[in-house]
């Protein structure tokens, strides 16, 4: 299996973290995570992100109790809050596109921060009133996500996943299914 392409093995051995550690990202790196974020692909190449990067260890503490008290972004040194523009477009079955279009975005800087030998976690519990108000987001600017990037501190054992047969269906609903 050495054959496999690195974009396969970062997603394949992906890993939950306990914690972060306490040092910095190097600016080059979160560039470099930036960038990806920025080329992500979206709805019409609409690009309907902005992406708040926060660093200060006072803000963490202050975004964390925003979060219900997350250890993970408390103890992050960058946070990266992803935020949506809403626009016009709207796909065939009647739904906006920029909430996928900005999941796109933080799955591409979670990957980014991987190859770099950095952990990233997907945050969605907060309380979207705080946020906004910790860093100045307008009330018209969804918040999609938070994205947590550091160098992991200890890494806490993945669930087992559900077999193929069980979440691939090929052609039409599965006969059976554990919904």
């Amino acid at each position: 299996m050495s054959h496999l392409s690195r974009v396969f093995q970062l997603l394949r051995n992906r890993q939950a973290i306990r914690g972060f550690e306490d040092r910095p990202v190097p600016l080059a790196s979160l560039a470099r995570i930036l960038d990806c974020g920025r080329y992500a692909p979206s709805a019409k190449e609409d690009q309907p992100w902005t992406y708040v990067v926060v660093q200060d260890p006072l803000a963490r503490v202050r975004l964390a109790a925003e979060a219900f008290h997350s250890p993970l972004v408390r103890s992050a040194p960058v946070l990266i809050i992803a935020c949506a523009r809403i626009h016009s477009h709207v796909s065939g079955h009647g739904r906006p596109s920029h909430p996928i279009d900005v999941a796109a975005g933080v799955q591409s800087m979670a990957l980014a921060a991987a190859d770099l030998g950095l952990a990233a976690v997907w945050i969605t519990g907060y309380r979207e009133p705080g946020i906004r108000k910790a860093l100045g987001i307008p009330g018209d600017v969804p918040i999609v996500a938070m994205l947590t990037i550091g160098y992991p501190d200890g890494f806490a054992a993945l669930p087992e996943r559900r077999p193929e047969a069980e979440v691939v269906a090929w052609e039409h609903w599965p006969k059976e299914s554990n919904w």
